[in-house]
């Protein structure tokens, strides 16, 4: 006789029911001891049944435990294994039937969640609470701080939309994927800061391209100068990706956006996505949470913002019925918490950064999240190939002539920046020796014509003194012919007489005359 122990539920029975089959006869006949074997066996399978619903309980909580930590983690573990028939020799279908009993339900319990976990994804409208949701709110009702749009609000009335003094931001939607702009962005941006409202920009995440190739998308539509919030990342969607994937995507698109804007991006997506796919890995990112109900967000950690409904009614807007999503600030938060200020938050140099490949499992992110106490011991990560590895050194060789080409291209721009403070030192020097120069030439010309206007003036003085003094001689002599004249008449000379005074005169004249000659 040879049977075979499977688990304590079957044991005993299965010796009892081979231990009828050896004492049956041949002809099919009863045993006469087979109404004594039949009653202990009754017995102890009752018995053995209230045993195996105790049991059954604690299997089932073990695997209920067993499959949440399976959906926390994702770890690839091998399912537990199945209990096996009992292999007989002989058996006996009529009998075999009665004693047979279901597979136990704890294996069908653990793989329920998990396949939960990997097909969740959330569009941009996130669902709604269970609860009777109103079809539109009216905005003059409630408590609200900003709204956010796109391309399906059309056309806005800003001016109509500028008297409603309750609106304190504005968020609008630039790019999505690693091509697609919003057609309506740049006239959203534009007409939201000409008449006066605090403007942000979003990135709708995808998980059909890299997060690299995302963010030049995002950087080349929205420009720094152009922001006066700090930039969002909506996440909502993890299909095909993992949530280990999806987690380094976004920790990737994350680290550039505060490379280039110096600061730290607000990461939008729902009460539960963020449980169930992000979780501890961004406890310290500032939150902006979607969940439409009365109830605030519960995600365990601070949130910032939150997003309570997406039925808000704005008679300006002409797309979507008028519907806009509205928004509110978590208690002690206010605008100055999501302001952004590009002279404060200074760009820091972006680094080179390989895009998520998804094919394979990237490098984990999420450092801080603690591995649940009864798990097995992590199997150590798997040696990389050849190929692989000759790939990582390429890698590492373009870094470094990379470093070498920046250091060389800093020291090139030092030196020229060097060269040209040189230039323009000595230019300054040069301009301030001309000015010298010419002021120096400037206060000879003027001491020059200063000179030469006192030569003039003196010149004109003696001109004037002689034209006086030839003035007087003029009436000195005329004097002189007068007095001659009258004394010439007054004698009453004869004419003789006065010829002979004539004549004395010359005679004496010529001869002073010649005397002054001999003394010259």
């Amino acid at each position: 006789m040879v049977f075979t122990i499977h688990t304590h539920r079957t044991a005993l029975y299965t010796i009892l029911i081979t231990m009828a089959l050896v004492l049956l006869p041949v002809t099919g006949e009863a045993a006469p001891q087979q109404t004594d074997i039949t009653k202990p066996t009754r017995e102890r399978v009752n018995k053995n049944k209230a045993a195996d619903k105790k049991d059954d309980k604690k299997a089932d909580k073990k695997a209920e435990k067993k499959a949440e930590k399976k959906v926390d983690k994702k770890d690839d573990k091998k399912p537990e294994a199945k209990p096996v028939t009992p292999k007989k020799e002989e058996p006996k279908p009529a009998v075999a039937t009665k004693k047979e009993e279901p597979k136990p339900a704890a294996a069908t319990k653990k793989e329920e969640p998990a396949k939960q976990s990997t097909n969740d994804t959330t569009t941009k409208k996130v669902e709604p609470a269970k609860s009777k949701v109103p079809s539109t709110v009216n905005p003059d009702n409630v408590q609200f701080d900003g709204i956010d749009i796109s391309k399906h609000q059309g056309t806005i009335n800003w001016e109509e939309l500028k008297k409603n003094q309750k609106i304190k931001f504005i968020y609008i939607k630039a790019t999505e994927g690693s091509d697609f702009v919003d057609p309506s962005y740049r006239d959203n941006i534009r007409n939201a800061r000409k008449h006066g409202f605090k403007v942000g920009s979003y990135h709708f995440l995808s998980t059909r391209s890299a997060a690299t190739t995302q963010f030049y998308n995002f950087i080349r539509t929205a420009k720094r100068e152009d922001q006066d919030l700090l930039p969002i990342i909506d996440v909502e969607k993890i299909s095909p990706w993992s949530p280990q994937q999806l987690r380094d995507s976004v920790k990737v698109f994350a680290d550039l956006i505060e490379d280039y804007y110096g600061c730290k991006p607000l990461i939008y997506t729902s009460e539960k996505f963020f449980t169930s796919n992000l979780g501890r890995a961004f406890a310290n990112y500032p939150l902006f949470i979607a969940k439409y109900s009365d109830n605030q967000p519960n995600i365990g950690y601070k949130w910032i913002l939150w997003q309570f409904t997406d039925r808000g009614l704005f008679k300006p807007v002409k797309g979507n019925n008028g519907k806009v999503d509205m928004s509110r600030f978590a208690k002690g938060y206010s605008i100055n918490d999501i302001l952004y200020v590009p002279s404060k938050h200074k760009p820091k140099t972006i680094s080179v950064k390989d895009a998520v490949d998804h094919k394979e499992k990237p490098e984990k992110v999420n450092m801080t999240e603690q591995k649940p106490k009864e798990t097995p011991k992590a199997k150590e990560a798997p040696k990389p190939s050849k190929r692989q590895q000759e790939e990582a050194k390429k890698q590492a060789e373009k870094e470094k002539k990379a470093k070498e080409r920046n250091k060389k291209l800093a020291e090139e721009e030092a030196k020229k920046k060097a060269e040209a403070q040189k230039k323009e030192q000595q230019k300054a020097e040069q301009l301030k020796r001309e000015k010298a120069k010419q002021q120096a030439r400037e206060a000879a010309a003027k001491k020059e014509n200063e000179e030469k206007a006192k030569r003039k003036a003196e010149a004109q003085k003696a001109r004037q003194q002689k034209a006086q003094r030839d003035a007087q001689n003029k009436t000195n002599k005329s004097n002189k012919s007068a007095n001659l004249i009258n004394s010439s008449s007054s004698s009453k000379l004869t004419q003789s007489q006065h010829n002979d005074s004539i004549r004395n005169a010359k005679y004496k004249g010529r001869k002073t005359n010649k005397s002054s000659a001999d003394n010259d």
